[in-house]
């Protein structure tokens, strides 16, 4: 078993080099390299969605309960799933996005950085709203494949960067260090 002398469990990634390729991927245009302009068929880990929804969650209490509408989600489920059928895989994931855009300019910065682990940045996409939105991953929602045969729409699509950005994200949100042994 690996345990760092502090007694901490330590992530399962090198963080120095997944903080490293997370600068290289937001530097330079990152507007330019982040959204995909093809009309492409199917459904895509990080793509955004609109659907009109509550966003379920077990509350204090342990019981099943929806909170906060949501139209706009980020797909977070792989795609292989989507690309199998329903008899193989019949459930993925999605997250809601949060609408900050009321957030300042200094805030729009340091969500660019990419720095928090909880929360990826979704900047606006063309022909969207224009509207800065977080993607929560502490509010991951199942959703059934088929309701993207009518009722859940992709309205935007990532590009390569964007996506490995993606991942990076999920990487270092699911895949930290533990701190259950830290004082």
């Amino acid at each position: 078993m690996i345990v760092s002398p502090e007694g901490r469990w330590p992530p399962v990634y090198d963080e120095d080099d997944l903080k490293a390729q997370i600068r290289r991927l937001t530097g330079g245009d990152f507007d330019a390299t982040f959204w995909d302009l093809r009309a492409v068929p199917g459904v895509y880990q990080g793509d955004v969605v609109s659907l009109r929804s509550a966003v379920p969650v077990l509350d204090e209490e342990g019981v099943p309960v929806v909170t906060d509408e949501c139209d706009l989600w980020l797909v977070i489920g792989n795609t292989c799933d989507f690309a199998r059928t329903l008899e193989e895989v019949t459930w993925s994931q999605l997250v809601p996005l949060v609408d900050v855009a009321d957030a300042s300019p200094t805030d729009v910065a340091i969500f660019r950085a990419y720095t928090t682990s909880r929360r990826f940045y979704v900047p606006p996409w063309p022909g969207g709203d224009r509207v800065h939105r977080l993607a929560d991953f502490t509010r991951p929602v199942t959703i059934h494949k088929r309701a993207f045969e009518g009722a859940a729409r992709v309205i935007a699509r990532m590009q390569l960067p964007a996506w490995v950005l993606l991942h990076s994200c999920l990487i270092r949100f699911l895949a930290r260090g533990d701190g259950r042994n830290d004082p």
